[in-house]
């Protein structure tokens, strides 16, 4: 059953909360939206800093809030003690927070808490992190459960764990495209693997969860694990680019040190496709997004 009700999206500046809230408005619901950003408030922009010791409160009408802010450059994870402060302590803070205010939650993770040695983890899979944001996100996970447990509130939280996002704005596909506008060849690598999602993808399977008060753990993931030299061609087909101008590489050939390279990327779906009826997304489906986001 679809429950018409009002949204918050935490985080709402960000790729992914940008796609929740048009996928929201366009499903004509009441869409308010965080920022830190004080120059941008408006009657649907709200201000929001983790860091303050004030507790936030969501808007008198939101009864569901999608929390997707978080550190995660993976870098600063490793090295700033306040990345692990804000993704392990202040968001799994706000959470509570918000799940005492009586709202249903909806926190959003990442793949990465099962570490990539697996292939297709389920839902309800035990976690082997391996990087500090991964460490962060999944500890964040634990505490955010243990609260809604205490609280009583598991009905009115699930964690959904995400792959790869993609729009036409993500590395590297502003720099394949320019080069082959040029006639000049690319060089994706083809020892790094991700189960790649459309930005579009990522917002009306967030917005049909959302709708539906979906409690517990969801995944949402790219349908087959892919290398980045699939995904060239994939696009290149599409666009009517010579095959020529794609030139495999690896990142240990060029020299670039990449934190996360999972062996495996994708997802397991089976609980999230028999609450929601969402599956996961094909690799031409997501070129299909990506065409299309070009031609906006």
């Amino acid at each position: 059953m679809t429950v018409k009700q009002t949204f918050l999206v935490v985080g709402g500046d960000s790729l992914v909360g940008g796609g929740v809230v048009d996928a929201l408005q366009r499903r004509s619901h009441p869409v308010f939206a965080s920022t830190r950003r004080r120059n941008t408030l408006n009657p649907r922009r709200v201000f929001l800093d983790f860091e303050s010791d004030r507790p936030f409160l969501a808007p008198v009408a939101v009864n569901y809030v999608f929390l997707i802010a978080a550190a995660t450059n993976y870098d600063r994870c490793e090295k700033d003690p306040l990345a692990k402060v804000i993704n392990a302590e202040l968001i799994p803070r706000a959470v509570a927070s918000l799940l005492e205010q009586g709202v249903f939650v909806t926190f959003i993770s990442t793949n990465a808490v099962f570490g990539g040695d697996r292939p297709w983890p389920h839902e309800d899979d035990p976690h082997a992190p391996g990087i500090a944001y991964s460490q962060q996100k999944s500890e964040a996970e634990s505490i955010i459960r243990a609260a809604a447990e205490q609280l009583g509130t598991c009905d009115r939280l699930n964690i959904v764990r995400l792959t790869k996002i993609m729009n036409t704005g993500v590395s590297p596909l502003p720099a394949w495209f320019a080069a082959w506008k040029r006639g000049e060849p690319v060089e994706p690598f083809s020892d790094l693997i991700f189960a790649p999602i459309s930005i579009r993808f990522v917002g009306e399977a967030l917005a049909t969860i959302g709708e539906r008060h979906i409690a517990g753990n969801l995944h949402l993931s790219g349908a087959d694990n892919v290398t980045y030299v699939e995904l060239a061609h994939a696009l290149a087909r599409r666009l009517g680019v010579d095959a020529d101008l794609i030139r495999p590489t690896t990142s240990v050939e060029k020299g670039v040190n990449i934190p996360f390279k999972p062996r495996f990327s994708g997802l397991g779906m089976t609980r999230t496709t028999e609450l929601s009826g969402i599956r996961p997304q094909p690799l031409d489906h997501l070129v299909d997004d990506l065409i299309a986001d070009m031609n906006e």
